[in-house]
């Protein structure tokens, strides 16, 4: 894998050498964009799981009826083409408040920052940018955009997420998260396209690939690897959207180099656009012990899998998506599993502005609930809300 991608970054740096002049007119200058989305957020979840949480000592919280979520973010961006054809960018994304990311372990204001070289190589891009196989990645479609990582229900933010329950909350490989790295991005030929990331170390928002552990801990990954290729088109008249991708990587203590992939498509027709994905996860961690002598077994070892169908027609459009995973977590012959399916609408009242609503369950349930009866691990309930969600 290393092999290849040095071979491909040598043949990029020999087409940029070998391109001409370099200069610019003028320096890069950097133009406003982004967006801001707030939901009112009401939820009815387990009477005995908010009574575990207030009696347990994990410091969970109490789970409120009403919230107010919001997710924003302002960008920074521009680029220049020099005289020999190359064109040079830059992009930086500000958390601007509200932010609803549960999964980001650093607390970064800056979410995004990476420069960019393109030209009819393809595209190279150097930074925090989301790795190759999440950028080419398609996922069951949603009509509110409110299911992975930053969904309201399936990122625990709605109906709480009991903090053992380890199973993975999107099929998009995001282990690395925007952690350092490097993507090339093969230009586009017939709808299709490949390309592929480079991540030394994934300390920097890592995801915790199995446990309990911190960033920079022996839990992360290290020396990631990952290949992409999809497919946006059209069969006749249906539109198809496909996608694969492929990630390797080390754990501290590992029998083997992990592994995960994913697979997604869409077909769209007459207003109809009906998807699914899939993502399967090895992280090879074997019989190590868990932490405190439990005596069980520390794995990711799992999969997550969605599918949806949504209609739109003039302004407004209306989806129904169903998420499920699982992961083996930290006891022997045991699992720990979330559920989602939701109704989602949206109706688009002018450029730029949309209006959106969510209704669903979520249910979360730890391998220890299963076997234990502890309310503290397992939590289930309904969840409405509507949002404004504005881009600029």
């Amino acid at each position: 894998m290393k092999k290849i991608l040095v071979a491909s970054t040598a043949l990029v740096a020999a087409g940029m050498i070998t391109a001409g002049s370099a200069s610019a007119s003028e320096k890069i200058k950097l133009g406003l964009g982004g967006y801001s989305k707030w939901w009112v957020v009401g939820a009815w979840q387990d009477d005995s799981f908010e009574a575990g949480i207030n009696n347990a000592t994990a410091g969970q919280g109490s789970a409120n009826s009403v919230d107010v979520k919001g997710d924003n973010e302002i960008w920074f961006s521009g680029s220049t083409k020099l005289d020999n054809g190359l064109e040079v960018g830059i992009n930086i994304e500000l958390e601007a408040g509200g932010n609803t990311d549960s999964t980001n372990t650093t607390g970064d204001q800056i979410d995004k920052s990476y420069v960019y070289i393109s030209g009819g190589f393809g595209k190279v891009i150097v930074g925090t940018e989301s790795n190759g196989t999440v950028l080419m990645h398609t996922m069951a479609p949603d009509a509110a955009g409110n299911t992975g990582a930053d969904g309201i229900l399936t990122g625990g933010l709605a109906i709480a997420r009991p903090s053992a329950v380890t199973s993975k909350v999107t099929t998009e490989i995001d282990t690395d998260a925007e952690a350092e790295k490097i993507t090339y991005v093969a230009p586009s030929f017939y709808g299709f396209t490949v390309g592929g990331s480079y991540i030394p170390n994934a300390t920097e928002d890592n995801q915790n690939v199995w446990g309990t552990g911190t960033p920079g801990t022996a839990n992360q990954a290290a020396e990631i690897y990952g290949v992409a290729a999809m497919y946006a088109g059209k069969v006749f008249d249906v539109g198809v959207k496909a996608s694969a991708g492929y990630v390797t990587y080390d754990i501290a203590a590992a029998t083997d180099r992990s592994q995960e992939w994913s697979l997604g498509t869409q077909l769209s027709y007459a207003g109809f656009t009906l998807g699914g994905s899939y993502r399967d996860i090895k992280d090879n961690m074997g019989s190590a012990p868990v932490a405190g002598g439990a005596g069980g077994v520390a794995s990711n070892d799992g999969y997550a899998w969605d599918i949806g169908l949504m209609y739109e027609t003039g302004p407004y459009a209306i989806s129904f998506t169903y998420f499920n995973s699982v992961a083996e977590g930290l006891v022997a012959n045991g699992q720990d599993e979330v559920t989602v399916y939701q109704v989602s609408g949206k109706y688009n009242m002018g450029a730029g502005v949309d209006l959106l609503a969510t209704v669903g369950h979520a249910e979360y349930d730890d391998e220890s609930a299963k076997t234990t009866n502890a309310d503290a691990n397992h939590n289930e309930g309904w969840s409405v809300m509507t949002g404004l969600s504005l881009q600029f």
